[in-house]
């Protein structure tokens, strides 16, 4: 059942990737987003709530950094911070599958090498 919502996901995001780096910091990407961490995380309100915050802050500030050529150290600086946010809302196991989730919805919040 896992594995089939996560391929589901993977799916999902594999027809709509050509237009994420576009829309990263679009109110309705961050709404998609956040629903997806909702369900698949079963969030509480409180860390709904949370995380929606989160991503209204960071994802723009990310989307520019990407947008202007920033260094790699800073955006990898602005992601960090955002999971370090997200990890203190989450448990140690949602923060697990947050990990694995981020790699396949977020793809432009990678850290670049």
């Amino acid at each position: 059942m896992y594995k089939k919502n996560l391929l589901l996901i993977f799916l999902l995001f594999f027809f709509t990737k050509n237009n994420y780096g576009q829309e990263i910091d679009s109110r309705k990407h961050i709404n998609h987003i956040h629903k997806t961490y909702e369900k698949e995380l079963s969030l509480n309100k409180e860390q709904s709530k949370k995380i929606k915050q989160i991503l209204l802050q960071y994802n723009p500030e990310i989307k520019k950094l990407i947008d202007t050529k920033a260094t790699r150290v800073e955006i990898n600086k602005l992601v960090k911070l955002e999971s370090l946010e997200i990890f203190k809302t989450l448990s140690r196991e949602q923060f697990t599958e947050y990990k694995k989730l981020k790699k396949v919805l977020e793809t432009n919040k990678r850290y670049r090498k």
